[in-house]
């Protein structure tokens, strides 16, 4: 009795992300002031006979109009987790689980993550979160920003950071596992920037990655950081690489994460 492979897992768990995303898409825009909510409206009566009725319910309605509280209520959504769930609780002839831990057991043991609208559901659905090690950020998270002053010098501004990776943090929104990085090109003058970035990894150990913006880079080039395999926690320090181009006065660029993959349906 096989277990679901990792490519179909994440196919389905990608679609129901991209779902998801959309109804966090759709109800930010209803959540809008726009002429007014509810309970302003209610209010600027200034009729007891209508305030006194509608107040309170309006309140929740302006306040609580959420898509976790649609998914789970007014979708099927929660399908897609229980039924995988069905999958893994399926027993082999050994007698055993075909996969201990669910979901959170199946990407740990694979390698492999789950988007952040997927773990955002999850919580929807079932009222405690994934582990963070197993969702990836659908954010443009800025772990650092990095400009060349006089001299010249590395001016280095921290940022975000993911967390210390311990299994018990919870994808809370706050933390993620670990990601591959990408610079940014604020602005880039003449010369070739090497720049060695101190770093943690997805075991929170500290360690240094070495990064080239190319010279004349316009604004808003991406140059990722290393390769896929090269996941990272924090960003905490940045300087020259020994005997490497020392770049240009004023060159300015961020360090964000660059997303594990683009969900779809």
């Amino acid at each position: 009795m096989p277990l679901v492979d990792t490519a179909t897992l994440l196919k389905v768990a990608d679609r129901a992300a991209y779902q998801y995303g959309q109804l966090i898409t759709t109800f930010t825009a209803i959540r809008q002031i726009g002429t007014g909510y509810y309970c302003e409206t209610v209010t600027l009566t200034d009729d007891s006979d209508v305030e006194i009725p509608t107040l309170a319910p309006y309140k929740i309605v302006d306040s609580d109009l959420l898509p976790g509280f649609a998914a789970r209520w007014g979708t099927q959504l929660p399908n897609v987790i229980g039924g995988m769930e069905g999958h893994f609780n399926m027993r082999g002839p050994s007698g055993a689980v075909l996969q201990a831990g669910g979901w959170d057991g199946y990407l740990t043991d694979n390698n492999i993550r789950v988007s952040q609208y997927f773990g955002d559901l999850f919580f929807a659905c079932k009222g405690y979160y994934m582990i963070a090690n197993n969702v990836f950020s659908e954010g443009n998270d800025q772990f650092a920003s990095i400009t060349l002053a006089a001299g010249p010098t590395v001016v280095f501004t921290d940022g975000v950071n993911y967390g210390s990776g311990d299994a018990a943090n919870p994808a809370n929104d706050v933390f993620f596992a670990a990601t591959q990085l990408r610079v940014v090109v604020v602005t880039k003058g003449a010369n070739n920037l090497d720049i060695r970035l101190g770093v943690k990894d997805v075991n929170n150990n500290p360690t240094t990655i070495d990064v080239t913006v190319p010279a004349g880079s316009a604004p808003g080039t991406i140059v990722p950081v290393g390769t896929s395999a090269n996941r990272f926690l924090d960003v905490i320090s940045a300087a020259f690489v020994p005997a490497g181009s020392t770049g240009t006065v004023g060159d300015s660029i961020t360090v964000r994460n660059l997303k594990e993959r683009q969900v779809v349906l």
